[in-house]
């Protein structure tokens, strides 16, 4: 796939992870999960339930804290959330 380049936006760096975490979804049900990458607007993670895009999440990051989270992307178990502004 060629990408127009006057238009291509870079991709933040990805920080690498493997780190466990809890989730609370929108009707403040903890789901389980484990973070793979972590980016300065987002992260990539999986969890034992399918969510669907457009969800809002709540989790703490490492060296961050707590953010919330929209679901941009899901593959099965796997997931990418943009970090919404607080």
């Amino acid at each position: 796939m060629d990408r127009d380049p006057e238009n291509h936006v870079p991709r933040e760096p990805r920080e690498p992870c493997n780190i466990e975490v809890v989730m609370i979804d929108e009707n403040g049900q903890e789901i389980l999960g484990r973070l793979g990458n972590i980016s300065g607007g987002g992260f990539m993670a999986e969890c034992e339930e399918k969510l669907p895009i457009g969800a809002i999440i709540s989790v703490t990051l490492p060296e961050r804290g707590p953010v919330r989270g929209e679901i941009r992307w899901a593959l099965g178990w796997k997931f990418g959330a943009q970090i919404l502004p607080a």
